[in-house]
């Protein structure tokens, strides 16, 4: 999760027996104007601490940039609860750690497209209507840092289109991307999704009733999110629902990446003939979180595959509620499931419940799982269910070297090797974020920190519902409001005078 550093109040730094290491800056790096930010700050720490004490050089460095007219503007549209019709402007002047605003897209794009070099972008409406072509978004958003996109409506109603997502926000950090009715009530065509979001930091994909109504417009996705890290990972809402004969293969999806979660919630739901495979889902990763909820509701011959599914994973956990319910024919296939060298966690709750003529079977499935209110036992086939000596034969195929895998080389290090001549190696410390800074107090004091209000902060904010900006507000908040744990002295702080205090 983002470090609390980089949240756009700064205001929510938890402090726990926090000393300041004073360094050598003194009231020569004050403003000529008095009524500057900086300058308020110094005269606050001379009052406060003395003025023969050496202000630090960290605590100044994070005070507001505002000039003195900027901050009198600003806290007078948060007195009159304006300042989210001005945040742009805001963010940019107060080096705040923003997200940046989406408009619509109003281009025409009647021919075939290669988007390269582009970022934060809202693609609303694109293609709608499109007969065949292909749109390809190739290093699309590589390397960037807080990308943003959003695909509103992309390819409605097309006919035989193609999309092409390769290398799409690789390395990226805080990525955020909501596709909204993508390819909806589309004909034929496909999506690729190849290489798509890797190595980033903290993704949050969102698909919203994605490829509804939509005939046999497939979707792959190879290499998704390949050793990404933390995040709310991706969620599948509606997805494909009323589809006819949509194929979906997630291959090598989640492979290596570090607590990463997939949700699908409603996914080809009263759809016909979906098929769908998992390969590789999760394998080789640290404490994947996945559920299934409603999955192929009232579908009808879906055939969905779950092969070497979380295998060789560090633990995690698997949640399938109310799977295939109500479906007709519905076969399913787990091989070589959830054969971690540290077992994890599988529910099933409610599973085929209502479904007429199913088949399911289980082949080499591993330990610690639940079957609560299995429905219909006799069409399921468990072969080499809980086998221990498969589960072992995994654990000594991870080994300890595959325990410590996610740990990067020079990040921890024992104090023995602190001597001279001693090479280790260095870990990438080069910091993403841009340059952040506190808000002044006279602003802090009129913006409602609180979780009761939310709502209200996410209309200043811009923060949309389910984004990565709306869960960074959330925990911060929550660590803000927390009690301390025993022996701890916790504080959460606004403003550079708040740090003073």
């Amino acid at each position: 999760m983002l470090n609390l550093w980089t949240f756009i109040f700064l205001c929510f730094l938890h402090l726990s027996s926090f000393n300041v290491v004073l360094g050598g800056v003194g009231d020569s790096l004050v403003s000529e104007n008095p009524f500057t930010p900086k300058a308020s700050v110094i005269r606050y720490w001379n009052k406060e601490i003395r003025r023969e004490i050496t202000k630090t050089h960290f605590l100044l460095s994070k005070v507001s940039p505002l000039t003195a007219v900027d901050s009198a503007s600003f806290s007078k549209l948060a007195a009159q609860n304006d300042l989210a019709s001005h945040l742009p402007s805001f963010c940019s002047s107060a080096k705040l750690f923003c997200f940046p605003d989406l408009s619509p897209s109003l281009e025409k794009h009647p021919k075939d497209e290669r988007f390269a070099v582009y970022s934060n972008m809202n693609f609303s409406n694109y293609g709608t209507d499109r007969l065949a072509g292909v749109d390809s978004f190739k290093k699309y958003s590589e390397d960037s840092n807080i990308v943003v996109d959003s695909f509103h409506r992309y390819s409605r109603d097309s006919t035989g289109h193609k999309e092409q997502f390769a290398s799409y926000a690789s390395e990226g950090n805080v990525v955020d991307q909501n596709f909204h009715s993508y390819a909806a009530s589309a004909t034929g065509g496909s999506g690729n999704f190849n290489n798509y979001n890797r190595e980033v930091n903290n993704p949050n994909l969102r698909f919203s009733s994605y490829g509804d109504d939509s005939n046999g417009h497939g979707q792959t996705f190879t290499q998704y999110t390949e050793n990404a890290n933390a995040g709310n990972g991706q969620s599948f809402s509606s997805y494909g629902k009323n589809g006819d004969g949509v194929p979906n293969d997630f291959s090598s999806y989640g492979k290596g990446a570090n607590v990463i979660g997939s949700g699908f919630s409603g996914y080809g739901e009263a759809a016909n003939g979906a098929n769908d495979s998992f390969t590789s889902y999760g394998f080789d990763s640290n404490a994947p979180q996945n559920t299934f909820k409603s999955y192929g509701d009232g579908g009808n011959a879906a055939v969905n595959t779950f092969s070497s599914y979380r295998d060789q994973s560090n633990v995690g956990d698997d949640s399938f509620q109310s799977y295939a319910k109500n479906s007709n024919g519905e076969k399913v296939d787990f091989s070589n499931y959830g054969q971690s060298f540290n077992e994890g966690t599988d529910k099933f709750t409610g599973y085929g419940q209502g479904a007429v003529g199913q088949s399911i079977g289980f082949k080499i499935y591993g330990r610690n799982s639940t079957f609560k209110d299995y429905a219909k036992k006799e069409g399921i086939v468990f072969g080499r269910y809980n086998n221990g000596s498969s589960s072992e034969t995994a654990q000594v195929k991870g080994g300890s070297s595959a325990v410590n895998k996610w740990v990067e080389p020079g990040k921890f290090f024992r104090e023995k090797l602190l001597k001279q001549g001693t090479v280790m190696p260095m870990p990438d410390i080069k910091d993403k974020m841009p340059v952040r800074s506190f808000l002044p107090r006279t602003i802090v004091s009129k913006l409602p920190f609180s979780s009761s209000k939310i709502g209200e902060l996410k209309r200043i904010f811009h923060a949309g519902d389910n984004s990565t900006l709306e869960t960074v507000m959330l925990d911060a908040l929550k660590e803000c409001e927390r009690a301390p744990s025993p022996g701890e002295t916790k504080r959460c702080v606004g403003s550079a005078e708040d740090m003073i205090d």
